[in-house]
């Protein structure tokens, strides 16, 4: 698959720059394999991803993917990959105000403030991909399947692509989405009337093994609200509880922490945040989690090639 990172001004929103990774199909490609810079100085290379190659030609599904909590647009990159290598163009953002840099700097935004900029981070990244705004690149708008845009995301990025078909602050559903998808999705703060307002099928990625957002007190209150409706969103929404998966189940951690030891200049706050995250994964998890990601995208393409995709 191809590969394309790229700076974006949103000159609606104060010139509110986003950092952009975009993933998609190729037929195949003589290009150099694309590096990942997981922070300045600190990078590893893809073993499937070409960088700048030729799109495959046609119309293809798209999928803007929306990170987590103290995450960055780099941290899905396997799941990504693997999505592209399926036939999908994968977008996925920065949130600048909700990234690793701003909590770690203390420039991080309130929950109000955040959800609204990750709305129109989103639904920016659509315009941009549909023709409605400057594109990403030249060939997107050319590319993407208007009738098949799915928006995805892993903790508090699930509840912000569960925002997109329904109501929160002053936005109304993104009519263009077609469903959404939420890894061990942040769901607590919720209502029942934002579950029961969703208008699209979402599908649950819980893991089984979640200590941050556990099945408890998130999934598990969703799914019974999604469950309770007779309509055809409860018919065709989905949950698929993934074994011994943790918090971290769809992202590229369990990859940084196996390569670690190996990067003599790697900061000790990265190290022990990394370490931090590895005491919260079971070692079943650690031995296994190349295939436990797989099942991730699998489990998403299966959903959305239901849905048509």
């Amino acid at each position: 698959m191809g590969h394309i990172s790229t700076l974006v001004v949103d000159d609606q929103r104060d010139d509110r720059m986003l950092g952009v990774e975009i993933w998609y199909p190729t037929k195949s490609s003589s290009e150099p394999n694309t590096t990942y810079e997981i922070i300045p100085g600190i990078r590893f290379e893809s073993a499937s991803a070409h960088e700048n190659s030729l799109i495959l030609t046609g119309l293809h599904p798209l999928i803007v993917w929306s990170h987590g909590r103290t995450g960055t647009r780099h941290n899905y990159s396997l799941l990504c990959e693997a999505l592209a290598s399926r036939g999908y163009i994968v977008v996925s953002s920065d949130h600048p105000g909700d990234g690793l840099f701003d909590w770690l700097l203390g420039t991080n935004v309130d929950d109000v403030t955040n959800d609204r900029q990750r709305q129109g981070d989103i639904r920016f990244c659509i315009d941009a991909c549909t023709g409605q705004r400057t594109p990403l690149t030249q060939w997107l708008p050319q590319s993407v399947d208007i009738n098949k845009i799915f928006i995805g995301g892993h903790s508090y990025g699930g509840l912000s692509a569960l925002a997109t078909t329904t109501y929160m602050h002053e936005f109304t559903p993104d009519t263009r989405v077609r469903a959404t998808v939420a890894a061990q999705a942040y769901t607590r703060t919720l209502t029942p009337e934002f579950f029961m307002s969703l208008n699209k099928p979402t599908l649950l990625l819980v893991g089984e093994k979640d200590l941050t957002t556990p099945a408890k007190t998130d999934a598990d209150p969703a799914w019974m609200i999604l469950q309770s409706r007779v309509d055809e969103i409860a018919q065709r929404s989905r949950r698929i509880d993934i074994t011994n998966a943790p918090h971290q189940g769809c992202s590229d951690f369990c990859l940084y922490h196996e390569l670690a030891p190996s990067i003599v200049a790697i900061p000790d706050i990265v190290r022990h945040y990394l370490k931090s995250i590895a005491d919260e994964t079971s070692p079943e998890w650690l031995a296994n989690w190349r295939g436990g990601l797989l099942k991730h995208a699998q489990s998403i393409d299966e959903f959305l090639s239901s849905l048509g995709a």
